[in-house]
């Protein structure tokens, strides 16, 4: 009995020896999560995460990058090109052609002849020094008759003529073809040749007589009204009485590289052109 007795106390003695190691070990553990206590779900929800303060970031940063872009280049784009300066000049040249029609008119179309005669004798590959006779002769052809007979006809004589016509798309087609079938044979082409012959210093009525030939055999009226009769029925329409002059050069100007450029698409051989070429004056409206 008493052996019994001891067996179990010594049983119980070692029972609770592992109990206190036991403990020992785990108490640890238990520290260090008490110590970093699990957070909870509102937490989880309401603290921000740091992917999210550094997208945030990265955003705000490149916004700010974007807008100091975007202030860059519209300062650029003012210094280059400021909305007011420019408003200010046109304002100015308006100005100046509804102040002074036939000085502009004059300058306009003088301008437009002398760029336009250069451009198709550097492309005639028959002309070996510039012809300064042939581009004062332009110049002042297309100054005197297309820029200020011009003026004087589209501003002043034709709101006489028409008065009457209250309706702006009757007047501008009455105005075209009167100044196509009217002014062109009578008014802006003949002054062409004859003023080659002043210049050129040969017979006025050779020159008249070269004017018949081109408009009975070469159809000089019929290129004249496939170009000018929409032009200027454009021009009436749409553009300002002070502008019309500006758009009638500006219309020669093109027309006469697009000519110069067809005229000289083919191969030409500098052989065959005359040891004394003709001299050659291209009619400022019909030809140019």
């Amino acid at each position: 009995m008493n052996h019994r007795m001891t067996s179990i106390a010594t049983a119980l003695l070692l029972v609770c020896s592992s109990a206190r190691h036991t403990s020992a070990f785990v108490a640890p553990n238990h520290s260090y999560h008490a110590h970093r206590s699990t957070p909870s779900i509102q937490e989880i929800h309401t603290a921000p995460s740091s992917f999210n303060v550094v997208v945030s970031t990265n955003k705000l940063g490149r916004s700010n990058r974007s807008h100091t872009n975007s202030c860059k280049q519209t300062e650029l784009g003012a210094a280059l090109l400021p909305p007011g300066k420019l408003a200010a000049i046109g304002i100015g040249v308006a100005k100046f052609y509804k102040a002074s029609p036939l000085v502009a008119g004059f300058l306009t179309a003088s301008t437009k002849a002398c760029l336009a005669d250069s451009m198709a004798q550097y492309r005639d590959v028959c002309t070996t020094k510039f012809d300064f006779k042939r581009n004062i002769a332009m110049v002042l052809y297309s100054g005197t008759v297309l820029g200020m007979l011009c003026a004087i006809m589209y501003n002043h004589i034709f709101p006489v003529l028409f008065a009457g016509e209250t309706r702006p798309i009757i007047l501008a087609v009455k105005m075209t073809l009167f100044d196509g079938f009217i002014n062109a044979p009578l008014i802006w082409l003949p002054p062409a040749y004859i003023a080659q012959a002043l210049i050129y210093r040969y017979p006025k009525r050779e020159a008249i007589q070269k004017y018949v030939t081109d408009v009975k055999e070469n159809g000089l009226l019929k290129k004249y009204w496939s170009l000018w009769l929409p032009a200027s029925l454009t021009n009436f329409m749409f553009v300002p009485a002070h502008f019309r002059v500006a758009f009638v050069a500006g219309v020669s100007f093109f027309w006469m590289i697009i000519l110069s450029l067809v005229a000289n698409k083919g191969d030409q051989d500098v052989d065959s052109c005359p040891v004394e070429p003709e001299p050659r004056l291209l009619a400022p409206r019909a030809m140019d």
